[in-house]
């Protein structure tokens, strides 16, 4: 390593993998009927079975919670 590497580095931590978190937070009943009703939704719009639009929009992240809401409630407007 030269002088200039991880300058800026404080520390590590090893992320969990998924499967650990699948295990430490196991999803409720009530998400895994969400996911299959809403994944059956747009099934039906993308097949035509729906006459309704599948709008995806939004941030890919968010880094200010305070616009974030000020999205979301303008989306919801």
């Amino acid at each position: 390593l030269t002088t200039t590497d991880d300058l800026r580095v404080k520390e590590l931590k090893v992320l969990s993998t998924p499967d650990d978190v699948m295990r430490e937070i196991p999803r409720s009943l009530t998400a895994t009927r969400t996911v299959a009703a809403s994944r059956n939704a747009i099934h039906s719009i993308l097949t035509g079975a729906d006459d309704r639009l599948v709008v995806i929009v939004g941030p890919c992240s968010i880094h200010d919670p305070v616009a974030a809401v000020d999205y979301a409630s303008r989306l919801a407007a």
